[in-house]
Order: C-alpha cells, then structure tokens, then sequence
C-alpha cells in the first residue's frame, strides 16, 4: 500500500468530485459508502482504476434539489480503500480521509464532476497532546455511556494514535450540526478544533444524554502511519 506522502506527490492534482449533503469528511477518519447512481458507479470504477483519489465536499444547504448544487470550496481529499462490486452493479466502498484540500472545479467529460485540488496546510502544533488525546476520550465515553451507543474504544486508546486522528473521528462520530462541522473543518488550527471539540464535550455531556445515534467509528487505515 502507499503511503500517504507518497499518495500526495504522485497526485495529478485532480481529482473526481463526490458532493455529498448532510456529511462532512474528516482528515484522518474512514467512512463507507454503498455507490448505486449510475454516474458515481463510473466514478469509482474510474478512480479504481487510476490514482485512487477522489474529493468529498459537503453540498450547500439550499441546494441539494438544483441540478448542480454548489458545495463548500474547503473539503477533503481521500483515497479510495476498499471496493466491493455487487451483483446489481452497485458498490460498497471505504474512502479514508487523507488531508484537507480546497477545490476549484473544472470542465469535466464524465457524468461526474470534477476538480482541481490543492492539499492544505495547518497549524498542526498541539499543545500537549497527549493530555488532550486522554481528555477527548474520557469525555467522549462519557457520552457514550449517556446514550444508548454502543462502541468499542480500543481503536482510539492505541497510545501511537495521533491526537488529530482521535479528534476528527469523535467529531465524525457526534451528532453535531453539519454546517458546525464544516466550520470545524474549515479552521486553520488544529489545536483550535481540539479546543472547541472539548468545550463541547464538556457542555454538550448533558443535552446529549438522550441521543442514540452516533456514526460509526472504523479501525485506522495503515497509510496514515
């Protein structure tokens, strides 16, 4: 497999565009996917089949029913991990979230969008991050023991993860409002998003009590070490 700098200096520098409304992609988390459209099944079997990368922005509210709709310029770009074909052509795919990347759409040949993408640079510099990294988890199992949730944190206590990594995939998994999300995203800071990711663990503890629902969480992909 490759790795992620390798990934990124082997990038062309385009990509397949994937709008989707209601999600935000985070850096450093895996999500999967079952692929049905006509046009976004071409999509992956062109992605398969070439760099492996695509791009997931969240669409704009407003816009979802227009035949375009317009998404946020600031998403991530991801690589396409695992492929599943289907015996109605359709596809289950895991995407893992690489780095976070701004998008300038360009003319496109395919039923699918596309767009041309530039990684971004963060402020990655935490301050002590190990302590944070505790701090995100003990919070985070307190909401899970206040809801009806049922997950395993084994894959986030792995003392080599990342305070990043452990971050994105708790605000990945909490049911906090998209376009807070994307705000999250959008931010130059990490150390920032760790910040407000606590305050809101430690004020939403209560409000949050009653929710069940919370997005799964997947092992981390081998790239990213």
């Amino acid at each position: 497999m490759k790795t992620l700098k390798t990934l990124l200096d082997e990038f062309s520098g385009v990509t397949p565009l994937f709008p989707l409304p209601d999600f935000v992609f985070f850096p450093k988390t895996v999500q999967p996917f079952h692929i049905f459209e006509p046009r976004y099944v071409e999509m992956i079997r062109d992605v398969h089949a070439g760099e492996g990368l695509l791009t997931i922005p969240l669409i704009k509210p407003g816009t979802e029913a227009d035949e375009r709709p317009e998404f946020f310029e600031i998403a991530t770009l991801g690589h396409l991990h695992q492929v599943q074909s289907l015996e109605d052509g359709s596809r289950n795919i895991l995407v893992t979230g690489l780095v976070k990347a701004s998008i300038a759409e360009v003319d496109s040949d395919h039923a699918y969008r596309r767009g041309a993408i530039t990684p971004l640079a963060e402020f990655g510099q935490v301050a002590d991050a190990e302590g944070k990294t505790q701090s995100l988890l003990r919070m985070f199992q307190a909401v899970l023991e206040r809801s009806s949730a049922t997950h395993n944190l084994e894959i986030l206590s792995d003392g080599h993860m990342p305070v990043e990594m452990v971050a994105h995939m708790i605000i990945a998994a909490l049911p906090i409002e998209v376009a807070e999300k994307q705000k999250m995203l959008e931010l130059q800071s990490l150390d920032l998003r760790i910040n407000i990711l606590n305050n809101f663990l430690e004020s939403g503890l209560s409000t949050l009590a009653d929710i069940g629902k919370f997005d799964p969480i997947i092992p981390s992909n081998p790239l990213w070490n």
